[in-house]
């Protein structure tokens, strides 16, 4: 009886800890996603920080901008932005939390 016992206890024991290292699979897996994105999202900055650079030619705005402003802001607005033109279309379609992210980056880099 004692035997059957440990067997099942056994069996527990070794199905759980199957178990946790399914999970342990998928949680370094979703790490190492996760790593991923973060380094495709530091990509993206780099070229758009050189890319704004040669297109304005002002290295602090152009850090500011790629630091502060969401990923998503097509670099081409980031000349319309440096160039002041607020009436443009550029600057009109960000919210107003990136307008005074733009706002503080101008006038931080003169």
């Amino acid at each position: 009886m004692f035997g059957w016992f440990v067997g099942i206890v056994i069996s527990a024991v070794v199905i759980s800890s199957g178990a946790l290292s399914q999970q342990s699979l998928q949680q370094l897996e979703s790490a190492r996603q996760f790593e991923q994105a973060l380094a495709a999202v530091e990509a993206i900055k780099r070229r758009k920080h050189v890319q704004c650079v040669i297109a304005i030619a002002n290295r602090a705005l152009c850090e500011c901008l790629t630091r502060k402003l969401p990923v998503n802001i097509y670099f081409r607005s980031y000349a319309a932005i440096a160039n002041q033109e607020k009436e443009g279309p550029e600057y009109g379609q960000l919210s107003a939390a990136d307008k005074k992210i733009v706002d503080q980056c101008v006038s931080d880099s003169r």
